[in-house]
């Protein structure tokens, strides 16, 4: 069980929380309550919880100034933080304590459900992970690099040490995986990847499998360089995330060629991870990748400026023109960008933009108060939170904006979206990438990938395989072999499309075609 503390100066909400949710049932243990942030500092030191639920306003030390003093001494505890309305400012400052979460009050039950399944399957995966590094074979050598990389030097002992475990090579890079947890993902998905990769690149001598706190990471003595070997290799570390149920954002830290210079390598990747936020979901990140807003807009020729911003949207919502709003949601991330607005002030800003929007057409609009409740706007707002890159929160901005402009503007969309689901239809034995089908169709592919999702209920990778099975299993009735099926369906890869086919259907190829037909 997961040890619970629960933090808040109202008896009735704390009360209420106990038993809002079957706690026990899910995998948690409510271990205690404080009143205060005073009393809670010495109930954490008694309790250790793995979990605790703050609300942000309180009385003398309020939730905020709680987590950071957590934060010093427990950088591993699990945080949600209870907010009200008024209280995003808060909520902001809290984003860089590395909170899991929050909650509006009143606490919706379902929201605090799925919120602390996703903690309980992050704490299992944590376990799991330590577990290996324990067990594991070439634990020695892993212990010895994330030594190296936390220290950050290499004394002469170290260089005595890493003769021994066979580490003095000409070269080294680090390559990164920040893993996120999707839907359906069990919480021994990281420690089957973390396998998958030390039989891919240990077992053949190509590199060291680790982990740090929040990535896996690969030490290789053969640099990649080149787009070809970094496609490449981002195709392998898919396959390998997407076997597990798992996604990743990828880096590459720039080559060194001494083991002093590897903390240096280390820190390269980390830094692409940690500004991950401002490039785009699944791309391998190395030092020379580009960020969000590359491609000049022309719109974003000035110092950023809420007022202004907010006005032209208020007047391209007015006039109809949806084209010219998403192009203005863009540039005013570019012009943050340019701007160098972390990710916590720009998200504050985009708040504060979209709340201006809102404000300014509901005094010249009346009619949408009554179509927009109070509870889906403050949703819609929370939401900017949670978004895990500029891009999305792009999307998310301009999808709550064409709401508030009462148009549909997916209709006029959905004879080209027909369109595309049969050429997928037709062609699913191909190489078929989103990416494509975007610039056929004159899309950005986000967006593309948003509007297939919104359409078909799946993510595009998602429909395009259950398209592929649903032929394979008319295939392997007709008496095909395994990986004859496996090409004419679009797989190169037979053990891949094995893997695929189990996790889809229940069973393996061959089982499946021996079965008798109902």
């Amino acid at each position: 069980m997961i040890e619970v503390l629960i933090v808040d100066d109202e008896p009735k909400l704390r009360e209420g929380l106990k038993s809002i949710v079957p706690w026990s049932e899910i995998g948690y243990h409510i271990a205690d309550t404080a009143a205060n942030g005073m009393e809670a500092l010495e109930k954490h030191k008694q309790i250790h919880p793995g979990l605790m639920v703050v609300d942000i306003r309180m009385p003398g030390m309020d939730g905020i100034q709680l987590i950071e003093a957590i934060r010093e001494t427990d950088p591993d505890v699990h945080l949600l933080i209870l907010s009200g309305y008024a209280d995003f400012d808060y909520a902001k400052r809290a984003i860089s304590q590395g909170v899991d979460g929050y909650l509006l009050k009143p606490v919706d039950e379902e929201e605090l459900e799925n919120y602390l399944y996703q903690i309980r399957d992050k704490i299992l995966q944590e376990q799991t992970s330590d577990a290996i590094q324990m067990t594991s074979s070439g634990g020695e050598r892993e212990r010895f690099i994330q030594k190296l990389v936390s220290a950050g030097t290499a004394d002469a002992s170290g260089l005595e040490r890493a003769g021994q475990l066979n580490l003095l090579w000409d070269q080294y890079q680090v390559i990164l995986l920040y893993i996120h947890g999707i839907e359906g993902t069990e919480a021994e998905g990281d420690a089957a990847l973390k396998q998958m990769l030390y039989e891919k690149y240990e077992q053949n001598g190509e590199g060291i499998v680790f982990s740090t706190r929040s990535c896996l990471g690969i030490l290789q003595p053969v640099p990649v360089s080149g787009e070809p070997s970094r496609k490449e290799l981002l195709t392998h570390l898919q396959e390998a995330v997407q076997q597990c149920g798992l996604t990743a954002v990828f880096a590459i830290g720039a080559p060194v060629r001494a083991l002093k210079e590897l903390p240096a390598a280390y820190r390269s990747a980390r830094e692409l991870i940690s500004a991950r936020f401002f490039y785009e979901d699944q791309l391998l990140l190395y030092p020379d990748s580009v960020r969000f807003g590359s491609e000049h807009t022309g719109y974003s020729d000035l110092a950023y400026s809420s007022g202004a911003v907010t006005d032209q949207l208020y007047y391209a919502i007015d006039a109809g023109q949806m084209e010219t709003l998403s192009a203005l949601v863009n540039a005013a991330a570019e012009t943050m960008m340019q701007e160098q607005y972390t990710e916590e002030k720009m998200k504050g800003a985009f708040v504060e933009l979209l709340t201006a929007v809102y404000g300014k057409l509901t005094r010249h609009r009346a009619e949408l108060q009554s179509r927009t409740s109070e509870k889906e706007y403050s949703d819609h707002i929370a939401a900017v939170y949670r978004q895990p890159n500029v891009y999305a929160l792009c999307r998310h901005s301009i999808s709550f904006l064409e709401m508030l402009a009462g148009q549909d503007v997916r209709d006029s969309r959905g004879q080209e979206m027909k369109k595309i689901l049969d050429l997928i239809d037709r062609n699913y034995n191909e190489n078929l990438k989103l990416e494509s089908l975007a610039a056929v169709f004159n899309y950005n592919s986000a967006y593309l990938g948003k509007m297939f999702k919104n359409t078909t209920g799946e993510y595009f990778n998602t429909y395009l395989d259950k398209v592929r099975m649903e032929k394979a299993k008319e295939l392997l009735k007709q008496g095909m072999k395994v990986y004859h099926v496996a090409e004419q369906v679009g797989y190169s890869n037979v053990d891949y499309f094995h893997s695929k086919f189990k996790k889809y259907v229940g069973t393996s190829p061959s089982n499946y075609r021996k079965e008798p037909e109902e």
